[in-house]
């Protein structure tokens, strides 16, 4: 049954939504003064034009996840799931490969079968070197190129400024779970610098109690190091070095139970970035980046996909109005072993781009125009557009209006392994969407409605034999009608804050008729944040409509509420003490069939950084 999207009910939501409460649903509503991912372009809040959420180090920190999902999950517009070892995001109902995921300006994707299309490896993203978040929903292709069909998540790892800022965390949490991390931030004589290392080791739970295998628990560790350097070679020019290690070891059970295949999975991203500031109106920058993700596991499984890019972009203001211009270079590679049962598959691509960018606000008015140009080595020429335009009615009530398009070339592994085909064409899609906002001191609201419409998408088959094993063949032939509205608020009284969301989604594949697997039809999340006795308290609910597991929309996935509480309060001057509960009820659901979720979830923590 569709989501009724008729007028009489839309007008009813959003006051539903402001007498409701949630936390960290809409902690996008009060943005940081800049933003940079939703134009490459470093924008005040007042200038940005895109629908685009953030965290800070404070969100972080305050909310205490210790997942990347587990941040992004309870933002209006976004839906995630897990399997134990694998995460998936989903942005505006679209597929989780079309979730664009870039760290520190690097482009991290994973190309391997194991998860039937691609995708970021949001598990291997550590939450403690994490300084910010941003989130672009709708897409956002003619900045960003092939991927970002949903939406684009950046994530923006600690740097340094001012004097030495040491920290350290050292957590305990239920499943005989131990974390700790460490850094150390800063800057002196031109100089800034960040350096970071966290480690978990965990016992696990049961991810598979419908099978019997051994052990009866998938043990998992993780441990990971950040670094960022920069040099200011003058008042006008600055380089910066980054980096990122992650290394993950956990196990997961195969398919029909026995014994646990022990699997480990590992990212490496740098970057080297020049940025110039010629004058007042006019910035270049220029950065070399690589991303590796290689995965490995007892099956066996071996993949490993490279991420390149090359890209020089340059930012003129004229009379009010930034114009920018970037040539990029990506190249993708993608290697894997054989198999008892699939040859070693091997391939690379290239994609040259050229983008154009307009920006302009003058009185009550802002717009913001793209267009890009993508020539990928195997498939040609595609080109991109979003056209976004804002009216302020006044002070503090906002429209939007925009409409872009985007696309996702076909994965190396779809391409080139033994059930692709080099006849695939990228997935596309155009998007629409409308906004009006209300952002006041005490007082904020936001809704949203969009429609996504996607063309070839790619699907399988195990009966087709287009492909040279034969069967379970990748292949062209999905329309998507993805119908949203998203509704979000806060509203402040003294010591009390209280935070609300509802998303309402229609996402049906038009040739089938049947709704997408794994999105829930209507999300929400209530809660309250306060302050009592020396104690930072919160509580919310998040609630998750019924989902289809399957194509044929035979078996569903039912609905859940999940109750998180946290509380925190400073020991001294430079000591802090966390308590999180996660699933505070043991509530037993699940976000994918078959696969359980760890129920009641205890953490706390002792978090030291020396006050300045």
């Amino acid at each position: 049954m569709k989501v009724d999207f008729s007028p009489v009910r839309l007008a009813s939501l959003p006051v539903l939504v402001l007498c409701a409460c949630s936390s960290f649903a809409q902690i996008a509503v009060r943005l940081p003064d800049t933003v940079v991912t939703a134009t490459r372009i470093a924008q005040p809040l007042t200038e940005v034009v895109a629908d685009i959420s953030t965290l800070d180090r404070d969100d972080i920190e305050r909310l205490g996840a210790s997942s990347v999902t587990q941040l992004l999950r309870n933002l209006p517009g976004l839906q995630t799931t897990g399997t134990g070892d694998t995460s998936r995001v989903y942005i505006r109902g679209a597929d989780a490969r079309m979730t664009a995921l870039y760290v520190d300006g690097v482009r991290v994707d994973s190309q391997d079968g194991l998860t039937l299309g691609g995708g970021a490896p949001w598990e291997l993203i550590p939450v403690s070197q994490i300084d910010r978040i941003e989130v672009v929903r709708g897409p956002v292709s003619a900045v960003y190129g092939s991927d970002a069909m949903g939406g684009v998540v950046q994530i923006f790892t600690r740097r340094g400024q001012g004097a030495a800022a040491p920290y350290i965390n050292l957590g305990l949490v239920s499943l005989n779970t131990q974390q700790a991390s460490a850094g150390v931030s800063g800057g002196l004589s031109g100089w800034s610098y960040a350096v970071g290392w966290a480690h978990e080791n965990s016992d696990g739970y049961n991810t598979r109690p419908d099978l019997t295998h051994a052990p009866d628990h998938e043990p998992e560790s993780q441990r990971s190091a950040s670094m960022r350097l920069g040099y200011a070679l003058s008042a006008t020019n600055q380089v910066e070095v980054s980096a990122l290690d992650s290394q993950r070891d956990s196990h997961y059970v195969p398919w029909g139970g026995g014994s646990d295949y022990a699997a480990h999975a590992h990212l490496s991203s740098a970057a080297l970035k020049w940025q110039a500031q010629w004058s007042g109106d006019y910035r270049t920058q220029f950065s070399v980046s690589n991303a590796t993700v290689a995965k490995r596991d007892d099956a066996p499984n071996d993949y490993q996909t490279t991420a390149q890019s090359v890209l020089l972009e340059n930012h003129l203001k004229v009379a009010g109005a930034t114009l920018s211009a970037t040539l990029e270079q990506k190249r993708d590679a993608f290697s894997a072993l054989a198999t008892n049962w699939d040859p070693s598959i091997k391939g690379d691509r290239t994609q040259n781009a050229v983008a154009l960018g307009f920006g302009s606000n003058w009185g009550a008015h802002a717009i913001q125009l793209n267009v890009r140009s993508d020539r990928d080595s195997i498939f040609g020429t595609h080109q991109t557009g979003a056209a976004a335009y804002a009216y302020r009615v006044t002070p503090a009530w906002r429209a939007t209006l925009s409409s872009g398009t985007a696309f996702r070339a076909p994965t190396l592994e779809q391409i080139f392994g033994p059930y692709g085909s080099v006849r695939l064409q990228p997935e596309t899609n155009q998007s629409t969407e409308m906004g009006l906002s209300y952002d006041a001191a005490a007082t904020a609201f936001k809704a949203v409605t969009y429609r996504n419409a996607i063309s070839s998408m790619i699907s399988s088959s195990a009966t087709l034999d287009t492909c040279s094993a034969g069967y379970f063949c990748y292949y062209n032939v999905g329309k998507a009608s993805i119908r949203g509205v998203t509704f979000s608020g806060r509203q402040q009284f003294q010591h009390l804050e209280l935070h609300a969301a509802l998303d309402l989604l229609d996402p049906y594949d038009d040739i089938t008729g049947r709704v997408l697997t794994l999105r829930a039809r209507r999300t929400w999340s209530l809660g309250v944040e306060t302050q009592a006795g020396g104690w930072q308290w919160g509580a919310s609910v998040q609630g998750v409509g019924e989902r289809f597991d399957n194509a044929a929309n035979t078996e569903l996935l039912p609905a859940y509420e999940v109750l998180h509480l946290h509380a925190s309060t400073p020991l001294g001057k430079d000591w802090r003490l966390a308590l999180r509960v996660d699933n505070a009820t043991d509530r037993v659901y699940q976000e994918v069939g078959s696969y359980a979720t760890p129920g009641r979830l205890v953490f706390l923590a002792l978090q030291w950084q020396p006050a300045h």
